[in-house]
């Protein structure tokens, strides 16, 4: 789940008055977070060959932050090389 389907949902949680200490802590995370710390986060898990296909889709949902540079996270989210090489 990406981060704005995670705040939407605990959005829903907090409206319906269903949300526990857990959740409070996961979203207190979540805003504190970055978009380039999460990048970089990525980039560790990728490393790492440990991936998973939810955050494949986050970082495809990043794509417009991913320096034009960056080839690794750039493959990764898939963005063609024509486009990728425009961005340049």
């Amino acid at each position: 789940m990406n981060i704005k389907n995670k705040l939407e949902y605990l959005r829903g949680r907090i409206q319906a008055e269903r949300i526990g200490t857990g959740k409070i802590m996961e979203l207190q995370s979540l805003a504190g977070m970055n978009i380039k710390n999460r990048l970089e986060h990525l980039r560790g898990r990728i490393q790492a060959e440990r991936i998973s296909l939810g955050e494949i889709i986050e970082l495809q949902s990043l794509a417009d932050h991913i320096e034009p540079d960056d080839v690794l996270l750039a493959e990764w989210a898939g963005i063609p090389e024509e486009v990728f090489a425009q961005k340049r």
